[in-house]
């Protein structure tokens, strides 16, 4: 697998929703296995340790039982001498011995608990072996006699059993102990279960946040910038910080605005051009104006504007057509265009007419602009055809703001009866260059 798949796999935005959900659902999983394996081992450790106290609670019960029987065959046998109580007898001897060796293979038994179960066995021996004695012997001995060895037998069984409810006693102290450890277990668990509780669910709270930083967060800035977009803001972007599916889509809606700036700067110029010379409008060529104005009043700074008429238009209308005319106005506007500086603005004024604002351009600046448009223009004939040219005359009239006009108004004015004064005569514009200074 390319580092190139994975990456791409990675800045997915399902990828990351689901890596979010799966995290988010980690809690939980690690939750449950954390409280299945903590339940099973306490409940291990706990029938591990109340196993041992618990079976020699059973056998000292059963061992203390069975010693405590025997006394009813054995004075039966005394007293009727039946065969039958003196099995009785041995065969509960047998079990109680078999019982104490059973006892004894107990693992994990105390000190405490294994001299007790010794005593008893060794009270046990001495019972067994005095009752087996009296139960053997063919020559019963005198009653006195009888009566005492009956009274130690029952003595021995007394201690071997209270021995055993001493070994009793223990076994139930020790499954108390067992229970007070098994409830502190069960606290510790309780505070380990809530401790991955707690982790868990902040992990799915960093994991929500997370998720919310990549996708929603995005989704915000995309909405807001929108709302801009719908209200106009066409310069509005949106920042591209990623590569997931929000990113292309971020990129997509910044082209989408790129080419609707474009297309709107475009209807723009479109809707401010002259449609056959591709200069600006009159409207165009006034909002200019003003605002060269708020500029030189604002900086003190002068402007100046140019008026061009082309001599005799009309007649080349008349002599050659109206296509030869439109060839005119376009040749004196492409020259134009060519002739004046980047920042300036050349628009048609009227049907044969041409207006140019030369920003930052005093009288004398002025005058040397229309000296090079002059020349421009006159000495270049315009080929129209069939070998036939055409020599292009003009006039031109001029004002600069704020030394001749403080207005548009006034500005136009002064320029179109500069035109009158200088028609057919570029010498005569220096005399009126000389008496406007």
């Amino acid at each position: 697998m390319s580092i190139k798949y994975l990456y791409k796999t990675w800045n997915s935005l399902r990828t990351r929703i689901i890596l979010s959900v799966l995290i988010m659902l980690l809690p939980a999983s690690v939750l449950m296995l954390s409280s299945y394996n903590s339940i099973r081992g306490s409940l291990d450790s706990i029938t591990d340790i109340v196993d041992t106290p618990l079976s020699r609670l059973v056998i000292a019960k059963k061992i203390q039982s069975k010693i405590l029987r025997t006394e009813l065959p054995f004075h039966l046998y005394l007293n009727r001498g039946e065969m039958a109580d003196r099995e009785s007898f041995i065969k509960l001897s047998i079990e109680i011995d078999i019982l104490f060796d059973t006892i004894f293979k107990i693992d994990n038994l105390t000190n405490n608990a294994i001299e007790l179960l010794k005593s008893s066995r060794d009270e046990w021996q001495l019972a067994k072996n005095l009752g087996e004695g009296l139960l053997t012997i063919t020559n019963i001995p005198p009653n006195h006699i009888l009566i005492e060895k009956a009274d130690q037998f029952g003595r021995h069984l007394e201690i071997s059993a209270s021995m055993l409810d001493e070994v009793s006693e223990l076994s139930f102290q020790q499954i108390k102990d067992i229970r007070f450890i098994a409830q502190d277990n069960e606290w510790k668990n309780i505070g380990a279960l809530l401790l991955v509780y707690g982790l868990g669910m902040l992990l799915a709270l960093l994991a929500a946040l997370s998720l919310g930083q990549s996708i929603i967060e995005p989704i915000k800035t995309l909405q807001q910038n929108l709302t801009r977009f719908y209200e106009g803001n066409i310069s509005s972007r949106m920042e591209v910080n990623s590569n997931d599916e929000i990113g292309n889509l971020a990129k997509t809606l910044n082209l989408i605005s790129d080419r609707y700036e474009q297309i709107k700067n475009e209807l723009n110029l479109l809707s401010t051009q002259d449609s056959l010379t591709g200069l600006f409008d009159r409207t165009k060529l006034d909002k200019e104006i003003n605002m060269e104005i708020e500029r030189a009043k604002r900086y003190d700074r002068a402007f100046s504007v140019l008026l061009i008429n082309i001599n005799n238009f009309t007649e080349v209308n008349k002599t050659y057509g109206r296509l030869v005319g439109d060839s005119v106005l376009c040749s004196v506007a492409n020259t134009i265009r060519n002739t004046i500086r980047p920042t300036d603005i050349a628009a048609r004024y009227g049907g044969n007419e041409f207006a140019i604002v030369l920003s930052e351009t005093d009288t004398l600046g002025s005058y040397e602009t229309t000296q090079r448009i002059f020349e421009a223009i006159e000495n270049e004939p315009l080929n129209i055809g069939d070998g036939n040219t055409l020599a292009i005359s003009i006039s031109i009239g001029y004002a600069t703001y704020p030394t001749n006009a403080d207005s548009n108004t006034e500005l136009f004015s002064l320029t179109e009866k500069t035109i009158s004064r200088s028609k057919f005569n570029k010498e005569m514009n220096a005399q009126l260059l000389q008496s406007n200074r």
